[in-house]
């Protein structure tokens, strides 16, 4: 006999310390002495790898939480004052995502072959909601963040057992709305960023737009899995940005969607290239052991073979320390971390060499299981 622990759940965020003030600066600007892409010193053949910790975390700001730029005209890494950047992992202000199954296993829900996955047989459901619920995590500027609703309501049944992996099954639909300020003080190349909307926008104050983009900043339209909509590249012109700036934010603050297509390289239109479905394990930068993930079909269950039937993903961790359930067990707490999930990614305005926002983008958060 199934030997059962109610427990009560708590859901958490992790954020890193970020305080976000109004900086105003003079709406004038200059061109940069070169493209973003010469200037920068991270990336393929640069001075700093890609993959680096120098070019994958957040940017500097300053005592107001603004975004530095540099004398040259490009962010900088908050750790690495030489490493230029295209973009910056900063801390969204509102994160939206909707989630599906979550559960605990003693066995890996995560499979590197097949076309099919089983959460189910070696583990225990503490969420299913097969319509989906909308959770979104909202950065307090503390140090702290809230979540809303409440994943689970009334605890949650969990066997007396010794659980050794994690997931949660969630949309591939990531949501952000964030606004961003920019300091140019130590610059004379510009004293504005520019942005999209109807027309280029400038400004030192940057927000997301209601405009969907994928992780791979594909073009063209989705088919109706994914709402049939236009799909905004971000090659540095108004319209495909999705990202609006000026003075101070207005009424066309929203959240800007980001889709993860695929786990490898993908370009040209959307549903083009083949998808990489799978994404191995990797270190978490929670700790609490690896992540990994699929992508997944409407049924919850069959591996994505395109990016027009992907529309979910499976998201597994290793758990480093597993949980054991006892009679004494009185919480189980999800932890979501909202360090570096918003990338703000730049590039040069298209015909020109201003620096130019293209977007907001969502990156997976990462997800922290504990129990006492």
């Amino acid at each position: 006999m199934k030997i059962m622990s109610k427990l009560i759940s708590f859901l958490y965020l992790i954020p890193s310390l970020l305080v976000l003030n109004i900086v105003f600066t003079s709406s004038s600007y200059a061109e940069l002495s070169d493209s973003v892409e010469n200037l920068k010193t991270c990336g393929s053949g640069k001075t700093y790898s890609e993959d680096s910790d120098s070019c994958g975390g957040a940017c500097a700001v300053n005592d107001s939480g603004a975004i530095i730029i540099a004398s040259n005209g490009l962010p900088y890494d908050a750790e690495t004052a030489g490493a230029y950047r295209d973009s910056c992992n900063m801390i969204p202000d509102l994160y939206r995502v909707t989630l599906y199954k979550g559960g605990l296993c003693t066995s890996d829900p995560y499979s590197a072959s097949g076309t099919t996955i089983d959460y189910t047989t070696n583990c225990d459901l503490f969420f299913d909601n097969s319509s989906g619920k909308v959770i979104t995590l909202t950065n307090q500027g503390d140090g702290t963040a809230t979540a809303s609703p409440s994943l689970v309501e009334d605890g949650v049944n969990l066997g007396i057992k010794t659980y050794t992996h994690a997931f949660m099954v969630m949309s591939n639909h990531l949501q952000i709305k964030h606004d961003q300020i920019y300091d140019f003080s130590a610059t004379s190349t510009a004293s504005a960023m520019r942005g999209g909307g109807d027309t280029v926008t400038s400004g030192t104050t940057c927000w997301t737009i209601d405009r969907t983009s994928t992780f791979s900043n594909l073009d063209g339209s989705t088919g109706s899995n994914h709402g049939s909509v236009d799909l905004r590249t971000g090659d540095g012109t108004a319209a495909e940005a999705s990202t609006k700036c000026g003075t101070v934010v207005d009424g066309t603050f929203d959240y800007a969607t980001e889709i993860i297509e695929t786990f490898g390289e993908a370009d040209g239109n959307w549903n083009e290239s083949s998808v990489t479905s799978r994404w191995p394990y990797a270190a978490s930068s929670l700790g609490g052991g690896n992540k990994a993930a699929i992508l997944l079909q409407s049924d919850l269950s069959t591996v994505a073979t395109t990016m027009e039937n992907g529309v979910a993903m499976l998201y597994a961790v290793d758990l480093a320390n597993p949980l054991a359930i006892t009679e004494s067990t009185t919480q189980f707490n999800i932890g979501f971390g909202l360090s570096g999930s918003v990338s703000v990614d730049f590039t040069t305005q298209n015909g020109s060499d201003f620096l130019f926002i293209t977007k907001h983008g969502a990156d997976p958060v990462d997800i922290l299981f504990t129990a006492n």
